[in-house]
């Protein structure tokens, strides 16, 4: 159980996902229906939440009362729907078994046609390690130039940014967005915010990083928050997007959340997110599960490269679309805890995929949007043996080199 905004949420937890039991995303078209089925089953449905760019609601339910009409009323579904759920050696949580219903009950009453349902699931950053300091300073880094970049937008999704001294003037963020010296816990992954928008302009030095602090303080989002934020930066003519989060499904399909939030964010933004951390070969011989939004035909997937070879770490899948440096890699970080700056190593697919994003932002010009920058940059850079794009770094005058040999810093 966790608390937030002022009730009592459940996290349910299934094979490969989290999410919250008691919400349910909802097509606006079909909003009147679903909610008058939930009502007749005494589910007690309210809309929290709804978005005309995404065209979904939020609804709070009470899925327990609804579980004890539909045991009655559809027992053959629900006893499929269990025995379904302990073949794969879990538990059918009661919103499982509320959506078995309602989609089989839509689908028997219209012909096969269902309303967009979903749950809302939490997603949570991917990088687990902790940033360690280096020792040089930015203060014998040059200031960023206006080239590579000038003009791109780039929206970052993150934690709150730690102030940096060299990331000033670049930055776009609203005051709630931003961490004072003394505002937030002494976490490992503090700086993750302040990492990763420096890698970003690491690569693109005359970029604008619109930053939203969508991420709790312990790096989780839900789906409907992060969709949200998705369509605010649209809104807002981004070129790329970038994101250190994602979820697995236990169905191996995409939220419908995220997939209307990506679709949401226009034709001309480019959405870039990590591949995750949990490479290697599953017990069965098969390939780790994808991660979403990662693993969406429309966004930019990125792992982690280790020198020259992948990253033990990064998923060995098709849909992983491009590799960067994410080992020992440099970037920015509040050292001192106290607003005057410094310089860090640390590695994940979060930070390979700051360097995609911001090596994307250094292509966008005039006439150049994000999606044709994206399509110069895999069409020009090198190619590992099974096509994905390998994106290197730059390496601004003065920066201390990264910490791992036989890998070119130049994209």
């Amino acid at each position: 159980m966790i608390y937030r905004k002022g009730r009592t949420e459940r996290i349910v937890r299934g094979q490969q996902q989290r999410f919250y039991g008691d919400h349910l995303v909802v097509g606006l078209p079909h909003l009147g229906l679903v909610l008058h089925q939930l009502d007749t089953w005494g589910a007690s449905p309210r809309v929290a939440d709804e978005d005309e760019r995404l065209g979904l609601a939020l609804v709070c339910l009470e899925p327990s009362a609804a579980v004890s009409k539909v045991r009655r009323q559809f027992r053959s579904w629900v006893n499929e729907a269990v025995a379904r759920a302990e073949d794969a050696g879990a538990e059918a949580a009661d919103l499982d078994l509320t959506l078995v219903c309602l989609r089989r009950l839509f689908a028997q009453r219209y012909a096969g046609w269902l309303p967009a349902l979903g749950k809302n699931r939490l997603l949570e950053r991917v990088t687990g390690s902790s940033v360690v300091p280096v020792g040089s300073s930015p203060g014998d880094v040059l200031p960023r130039g206006r080239f590579p970049g000038n003009g791109a937008r780039v929206g970052v999704v993150d934690s709150r940014l730690r102030p940096h001294p060299w990331l000033d003037g670049a930055v776009i963020a609203a005051a709630r967005d931003l961490a004072t010296a003394d505002g937030i816990s002494d976490r490992g992954d503090a700086d993750h915010a302040t990492f990763v928008t420096g890698l970003v302009l690491r690569q693109a030095p005359g970029a604008v990083v619109d930053l939203r602090a969508g991420l709790r303080d312990d790096g989780t989002t839900d789906g409907w928050s992060l969709a949200k934020d998705l369509a605010d930066l649209g809104a807002r003519d981004t070129d790329v997007i970038q994101l250190s989060v994602g979820c697995r499904t236990d169905d191996g399909r995409p939220p419908m959340v995220l997939q209307e939030a990506v679709r949401a964010v226009g034709p001309r933004t480019v959405v870039v997110a990590a591949a995750g951390d949990h490479g290697g070969p599953a017990s069965d011989g098969m390939a780790p599960a994808p991660v979403w939004p990662a693993a969406m035909e429309r966004v930019v997937a990125v792992g982690a490269l280790d020198g020259e070879a992948p990253a033990d770490s990064t998923p060995d899948a098709p849909w992983v679309d491009a590799l960067a440096p994410g080992a020992d890699v440099v970037s920015t970080c509040d050292v001192h805890r106290d607003g005057t700056g410094g310089l860090g190593r640390w590695g994940g697919s979060a930070f390979a995929a700051a360097a995609v994003a911001g090596a994307i932002a250094a292509r966008v010009s005039d006439g150049v949007d994000g999606p044709t920058a994206w399509r110069d940059l895999a069409e020009t850079s090198k190619r590992d043996h099974v096509g994905r794009s390998l994106v290197g770094l730059r390496r601004p005058s003065g920066w201390p080199a990264d910490g791992r040999p036989g890998r070119a810093d130049e994209y």
